[in-house]
């Protein structure tokens, strides 16, 4: 009976100190379940269902950060200074996907990339995952960096002193546990960022392959006709590149192979 009025009592006080947490807590409290429950399970179980159990938490994980992100996003978006970095962010990666997409259309096609327009929006969003871990690995170097006065500022100034330099700064110390989870949400981001940029980068070649072999496919079916007024060319499909020259796409043995030639047109 006294150890189960114990077991009781520490259960209540665990539920008591649950209920205390707000969501995004509770998401890392939970995180941080399951990963023990992992490193438990990696003893007893097989290597296919610690294979699927990892699957799990690293969806888990990016279940968190995209909470926290989003969060982020709203508080920085509630400024003007705010937004105008957002849009500046936003139009500068939208800018260098679509010259990244345009030179993989040159490399391809070896003609001026604005003659697929829609293989150029199309492979500028297939590019968002390399667009992605460029921005991981530039989020864990600014975490990195700045790291030691983030902790600083957080960890020994006090709120008055924090008022002084930063005028406006509203202090959250008596939110329950406010540094571990300040501490906890930027260990997670840092190491997430390294495993997702480490995760891409093992498969970039891979994925280079598939990203060209795709833009191909997508190009000579959807962007190239059959038919055309020009004469004498060699059989294939034709995109017109201006009045002068087409561009021929052969498809011999699952290979495309783009080349271009002038356009001499038939004469009634």
């Amino acid at each position: 009976m006294p150890n189960n009025s114990g077991f009781k009592r520490a259960l209540t006080k665990i539920i008591e100190l649950y209920k205390r947490l707000d969501i995004r807590q509770k998401l890392y409290l939970n995180f941080i379940i399951i990963i023990m429950s992992f490193a438990i399970g990696c003893i007893f179980f097989s290597a296919e269902k610690r294979k699927v159990y990892f699957i799990l938490v690293v969806i888990y994980w990016s279940v968190v950060v995209v909470f926290e992100s989003v969060s982020i996003y709203k508080k920085i978006y509630a400024y003007t200074v705010g937004k105008v970095l957002l849009l500046i962010g936003f139009t500068l990666c939208t800018n260098v996907s679509l010259s990244i997409a345009g030179v993989i259309i040159n490399d391809i096609t070896t003609v001026a990339p604005s003659n697929f327009p829609h293989s150029l929006i199309l492979i500028s969003i297939a590019i968002i995952p390399l667009m992605t871990a460029a921005i991981m690995l530039v989020i864990y170097t600014a975490i990195f960096i700045t790291l030691p006065i983030w902790g600083f500022i957080l960890f020994v100034y006090d709120n008055n002193l924090k008022k002084i330099l930063f005028p406006g700064y509203e202090p959250q110390d008596g939110s329950f546990l406010y540094k571990t989870t300040k501490f906890i949400q930027v260990l997670s981001l840092g190491i997430y960022c390294v495993f997702f940029y480490s995760f891409f980068h093992s498969i970039l070649d891979d994925y280079t392959k598939f990203l060209y072999a795709k833009s191909q496919s997508f190009i000579y079916t959807f962007e190239m006709y059959g038919k055309s007024p020009c004469v004498g060319l060699p059989p294939g499909k034709v995109a017109f590149i201006n009045d002068e020259h087409v561009l021929i796409a052969q498809n011999e043995n699952e290979r495309i192979n783009f080349i271009t030639r002038e356009c001499v047109y038939k004469h009634n």
